[in-house]
């Protein structure tokens, strides 16, 4: 039911001219995260320093530790400045704040989209573990709506689930190996206890759903909580009535979805 084709690569930025795509703060017109909502994103540890004397051919070389404190004051650094400034911040920047030099930055991340995607690829790993969390506890009834108020409310993924950069490039890949599947289980699970109407599909739900960052763009400088009010007239519109209406129209096939979310423009 969730499988197709996975999406293609990331588009690598020409660092000397920034492309912004502001996810990390709110700017006018543009896809964007509020700034206050990301900043405690923890991050990504780096690969752990390895104890024995002597490695596989082949494998990689652990990071020494200098090497490892380098790469978390980088990434640190990224965040920070992703929050204040949005992604058009200079990679120049990063590195003087983070206090290493160009070369040590380069040989952690090879552009700049490698370091957003380290700091979203935790948002990814936050909303798997909300995701199997819903499954476990929430009955089918409510467990969409739940999970789609947790994804939006929880401080280190607010708001990210609906913005198109985690759904491009790599970590468009990672949301639907590890999330999507256990969004559609829910779905599922809704469907076959009569809250979601039969004729409705998975990507029904994403589609709608990723709609919302269209509502979080007109309201939330005036009317910050009103989007629950919109989640809850979306979901619904998803329940069984003997007044809705015919569709008459096909869904997007999902395998479809999956390869459009990946080959958005990163700007």
């Amino acid at each position: 039911m969730y499988g197709g084709p996975t999406g293609g690569g990331t588009t690598d930025h020409d660092l000397g001219r920034p492309r912004a795509e502001p996810v990390f703060s709110r700017r006018a017109g543009a896809e964007t995260v509020p700034a206050r909502h990301l900043s405690s994103i923890p991050v990504p540890p780096g690969p752990a320093r390895s104890r024995s004397v002597s490695r596989p051919p082949g494998s990689p070389r652990p990071l020494r530790r200098d090497a490892e404190r380098n790469r978390e004051r980088v990434l640190a650094a990224a965040r920070e400045l992703f929050v204040e400034q949005g992604l058009d911040v200079g990679v120049d920047e990063i590195a003087k704040r983070a206090g290493v030099g160009m070369g040590t930055l380069y040989r952690r991340f090879p552009n700049k989209d490698a370091l957003i995607e380290a700091i979203l690829g935790t948002v990814v790993d936050h909303l798997r573990s909300i995701a199997e969390d819903v499954l476990a506890t929430e009955p089918p009834t409510v467990a969409l709506r739940s999970f789609f108020i947790r994804s939006i409310t929880t401080e280190v993924c607010q708001w990210a689930f609906l913005s198109s950069r985690l759904w491009s490039g790599r970590t468009n890949e990672l949301l639907f190996a590890d999330v999507v599947p256990l969004i559609g289980e829910m779905f599922t699970r809704a469907q076959q206890t009569g809250a979601v109407r039969s004729d409705v599909v998975l990507s029904d739900l994403i589609v709608l759903v990723r709609s919302m960052r269209v509502v979080l763009d007109l309201t939330d400088g005036f009317a910050p909580e009103v989007w629950r009010r919109h989640l809850d007239l979306l979901l619904d519109g998803l329940r069984p009535c003997s007044g809705n209406a015919v569709l008459d129209v096909g869904p997007m096939p999902f395998d479809a979805l999956e390869i459009s979310a990946a080959a958005r423009p990163l700007v």
